[in-house]
């Protein structure tokens, strides 16, 4: 069990980094099943950051709903909820959400892979952050 899940924190690095590794059919077989996991984490994960970061409120109104859903809608066009100041339009991939993104799933405690495995997180792959403007843009 030791084993497995050291493999399995290992294998969550190299799912965010371009390392090359030889696949085996048994090998793509567990990517494509922890490759969803991770995904999946870090959408749970991003759910909670997203909301509080933009604005959204929690509500069965229906203007608060419309409210939410219009500015979604407009978070969306152009890829506005990556930039630093999504109402200028200025530093695109440097929102504070993605970088609370990556803290929360990669380097929340100690014990986490940025921390243990911190030399594949510097600089941030550029497959780690479609990872994650693609975890937004699906909560946006």
């Amino acid at each position: 069990k030791e084993i497995l899940t050291t493999a399995i924190t290992i294998f969550r690095c190299l799912v965010v980094t371009r390392i090359n590794v030889r696949l085996t059919p048994g090998l793509m077989k567990m990517i494509l099943k922890r490759t969803s996991h991770v995904h999946g984490e870090l959408k749970t994960k991003m759910r909670s950051l997203t909301g509080s970061f933009f604005g959204f409120r929690a509500n069965d109104s229906r203007e608060v709903i419309r409210r939410n859903r219009d500015r979604a809608e407009s978070l969306k066009e152009g890829s506005l909820f990556a930039y630093k100041d999504w109402e200028s339009k200025q530093g695109i991939y440097k929102t504070d959400l993605l970088q609370m993104g990556v803290n929360h799933m990669w380097f929340a405690n100690r014990n986490d892979e940025g921390i243990v495995y911190h030399q594949y997180f510097n600089p941030l792959p550029v497959e780690t952050m479609a990872l994650l403007l693609a975890s937004v843009s699906t909560r946006t």
